[in-house]
């Protein structure tokens, strides 16, 4: 049983690099891309060298050509992820959305205040 299991994700996968969209990716947070190909050589792209000299959109555009290049190539790809810049952009995101809901919270306490000191 398990055995019918794997074929069915195997023949799931089979294409899977014609089909990934690199916009998908987090591109901001990526550090590097390791292209490891079928002959064994890898092809490092350095992510945040490339996102030092071009916007996002460039670097992904850029990514996207060098894998489309090499896409009969690659047998996977390993990618490095900067988890210190996911933590401060949730931090930021976190704190931005707890002021907000302080603010609304103030806000609405003052208007039923108001109600009450009305009566």
């Amino acid at each position: 049983m398990e055995k019918d299991n794997q074929v069915n994700i195997n023949q799931d996968w089979e294409d899977v690099l014609n089909s990934i969209n690199i916009n998908s990716l987090p591109i901001p947070y990526l550090v590097k891309l390791q292209l490891n190909l079928k002959n064994g050589n890898k092809q490092i792209i350095d992510v945040k060298s490339l996102l030092a000299h071009g916007s996002v959109q460039y670097v992904t555009n850029k990514i996207n050509e060098m894998m489309r290049a090499r896409s009969n190539e690659i047998a996977n790809i390993d990618f490095t992820i900067d988890i210190s810049a996911i933590q401060r952009n949730v931090t930021k995101a976190t704190n931005s959305f707890t002021k907000k809901v302080n603010f609304k919270i103030k806000r609405e306490g003052k208007k039923g205040k108001k109600k009450n000191d009305d009566s």
